[in-house]
């Protein structure tokens, strides 16, 4: 194979990211929604405290991909907001999903969800519901 059919391959176009980012979205719409202030509004009532955290997490991921105006870094006190988790509570949680590779923390008090863990998470949330 040539380096350019290799690059071809390899390098794929933003729509092609796209495309992926679509059915992720679409599967997070069913749990929760974003307001343009960055606050997840979670609508799936069945789901536990860690699962809220989680999809929180994503969905901020998710959005900030759709958005420049929107950081996918959440705070305690932002995840506080859109759970109604205590802080303690968030923050024992927050740290079980660092520990499980769900997310990171760059920076105390702010959370990240890894990528590559976002799509497994919403379509188990799908078998659940």
């Amino acid at each position: 194979m040539s380096k350019e059919e290799l690059k071809r391959k390899f390098i794929v176009s933003i729509d092609v990211l796209k495309e992926r980012l679509e059915p992720l979205v679409t599967k997070a719409l069913d749990h929760c929604v974003v307001a343009d202030n960055g606050t997840v509004h979670v609508t799936s009532k069945h789901l536990g405290p860690k699962d809220r955290i989680r999809l929180v997490l994503a969905a901020r991921s998710l959005a900030a991909q759709l958005t420049d105006d929107m950081s996918p870094e959440v705070s305690v006190r932002d995840l506080v907001s859109s759970t109604g988790i205590p802080e303690n509570q968030i923050r024992a949680r927050a740290n079980e999903l660092v520990k499980e590779r769900f997310a990171t923390s760059a920076k105390r008090g702010l959370y990240v969800a890894n990528p590559h863990r976002i799509e497994p998470f919403l379509g188990s949330l799908s078998r659940q519901g």
